[in-house]
Formats: structure tokens, C-alpha cells, sequence
């Protein structure tokens, strides 16, 4: 019995030190420390038990922050990777660096969405530049058509128009704004109308329009330059204001991530049975037809090779 015993003991003995030492990063010498004491004698420093416990704590809190280091990495990294693609679209940002050439005295109107030339003697402007954003959103349309405040010499107003079998044209587009309601809105001031026929602005006008907005989605953004032809002579509609009626209206469509450009000049009439195709050419065309010289501040290289351009396969593809 007493055999038996002393075994007994002698196994909670081996399943202590067990207990103690195992788990040492350097057991024997804490075997070594615990000897020194037995002798009454000072236990070494490097012989000292660790407590695994707060070991394991350390290493647990050492990996937890390996762990968000490392996924705070990989966020930073994707952000990283996000903004440079972000930027490798080029977001513009400035319209003035895609002006067209004008007179110190002219009335240039600035607003968020657009920059217009306002021509008093024909109640509207010779041209404006807008910038079409790869954005969406939901923006409504209001169809709130006032006078521009910003035209010292007064604006047309909106019943101008009424009766006369000709739509308020909007030439920057109400509907390149729909990311933006300020932008929508104040596309809506009469500085940015123009006479157009009814079945034009409507019909394949409205599809110039919607073809352009697809070319954005697939481009990116792209610089949008919008007006009417005039000149002297034109007949003219209105009541308060007399505003000349052009004949010809002219888009001209710039992407300056690949440096391509296309030019639209349609009459201001109905048509039926026509493509988009049909009305294409080129900036250089159009300046003959305006008198206006489009993007003088960009290098003159790229100014001379964007105008002369007009590659109809470059923006519709083979198909018709």
C-alpha cells in the first residue's frame, strides 16, 4: 500500500514539473534557476520562469496587429489602385483650357455646368462649352426656362418662343447633367437657348444627343462644344426680343484621353430617314462655316491633327 502511495506521488511529482516546464522557451534552465534557490543562493536572470500565459497574450496581440497591419495594407493598396485607375481616366476637371478663340468684349457667361459666348445681336450665344462627365444619376428636369441674370444686355424671355413653332433648344443639354440637379437647373436659363424647329430638336437632333452621352460611357469623359451658325440677315422670332433663327447648328464632340474628335453640322430643319453618319465632319469644316476658331489653347500640333480629323469609324464602328 505504502509502495503504492509513494508511486502515486511520485507521478503528481512528474505531472507538476511536467506542468512547469515544459511550456519553457529553455527549460533547463529554469530547472537550473529552481536548483539555485533550493540552495538558498540567488536564481540567475536568464533562469527565470516566462509566464506562458502572457506570453500567449503577447503573441496573440502581436499577430492581431500583423494581421490588421497587413489588411490595413491591403485597403491601402486597393484605395492605391482604385485612385490611380481613377486617375488614369483623367478626370477633367477645366473648361477654360477647351475655349474657343474670342473678343475682349464679348459677354462670356460662367457658369458650373458650361461657359457660353453671348451674342446680344442674336439673342443667344455662338457657342458653348460644356464638359460631358462619365457620371449617373437622377437629377429631374424642371423645364424652369428663365432669364440668365449674368447677361448684362438682358436674355430672351421664355415666351419669346411661344407660338412660334420653335422648341427653347437647349445647347449645353439638360440631359448631360443628370448627375447633378444645380447643373440640370441652371442649364434651363435662356442664355443657353436657341431657336431650333420643333421636329429637329425632338427627332434626330435629341439622337446627336443620346450618341454622344453612349461615346462618354464607353470614352470616358469628353469635352462638348455646342451652337448655332449665324450671321447677319437671319429671320427672327419673338416678342420682347427679336432672336435670329440660324439655318445650321454644329456639335463638335473632343475625347483628349485618346485625342480623337468628330464634328456633327445639321440644318435646322425636319428630317426622315437619315443617319447620324450623314451629318458628321470635320472641326476644320466647321470654323469655315462659323468663322470661329475652336480649342486655340491647346498645343498647336494637337489643335491642328483634332481638326482635321474625321474618322467615322473611330466613333460609330463599321456598322451604320
Amino acid at each position: 500500500m505504502r509502495n503504492n502511495r509513494f508511486v502515486f506521488i511520485l507521478f503528481l511529482v512528474g505531472i507538476g514539473l511536467i506542468l512547469r516546464y515544459c511550456n519553457q522557451p529553455h527549460p533547463f534552465k529554469v530547472i537550473k534557476g529552481d536548483l539555485y534557490e533550493l540552495m538558498g543562493r540567488k536564481r540567475p536572470p536568464e533562469t527565470r520562469p516566462v509566464d506562458t500565459r502572457q506570453e500567449t497574450d503577447s503573441k496573440r496581440q502581436k499577430n492581431r496587429k500583423e494581421e490588421y497591419d497587413s489588411e490595413a495594407s491591403d485597403v491601402q493598396e486597393q484605395s492605391s489602385t482604385q485612385s490611380g485607375a481613377e486617375n488614369s481616366s483623367s478626370t477633367l476637371e477645366s473648361m477654360d483650357e477647351y475655349l474657343p478663340a474670342y473678343n475682349k468684349n464679348d459677354q462670356i457667361i460662367r457658369r458650373r455646368g458650361y461657359i457660353l459666348d453671348y451674342q446680344e445681336d442674336y439673342e443667344q450665344p455662338s457657342w458653348v462649352v460644356h464638359l460631358l462627365l462619365n457620371k449617373k444619376g437622377n437629377a429631374k428636369r424642371a423645364n424652369n426656362f428663365q432669364p440668365d441674370p449674368l447677361v448684362k444686355t438682358k436674355t430672351a424671355l421664355p415666351n419669346d418662343y411661344t407660338n412660334t413653332g420653335y422648341d427653347r433648344g437647349h445647347l449645353a443639354p439638360a440631359g448631360d447633367f443628370n448627375y447633378d440637379q444645380e447643373l440640370k437647373d441652371e442649364s434651363f436659363y435662356m442664355s443657353n437657348m436657341s431657336p431650333q424647329l420643333h421636329e429637329l430638336n425632338t427627332g434626330i437632333w435629341n439622337n446627336i444627343e443620346q450618341k454622344v452621352r453612349s461615346w462618354s460611357k464607353k470614352r470616358g469623359d469628353l469635352v462638348i462644344v455646342t451652337g448655332p451658325v449665324l450671321r447677319k440677315g437671319l429671320p427672327t422670332v419673338g416678342k420682347s426680343t427679336k432672336i435670329a433663327i440660324p439655318e445650321y447648328y454644329y456639335k463638335l464632340i473632343y475625347d483628349p484621353h485618346k485625342q480623337q474628335a468628330i464634328a456633327f453640322l445639321i440644318a435646322n430643319k425636319a428630317f426622315v430617314n437619315v443617319v447620324l453618319q450623314d451629318f458628321t465632319t470635320s472641326i476644320d469644316e466647321v470654323e469655315k462655316k462659323t468663322g470661329i476658331d475652336f480649342f486655340t489653347k491647346l498645343p498647336k500640333s494637337v489643335q491642328n491633327n483634332i481638326e482635321a480629323q474625321h474618322d467615322v469609324k473611330a466613333w460609330f464602328g463599321r456598322g451604320r
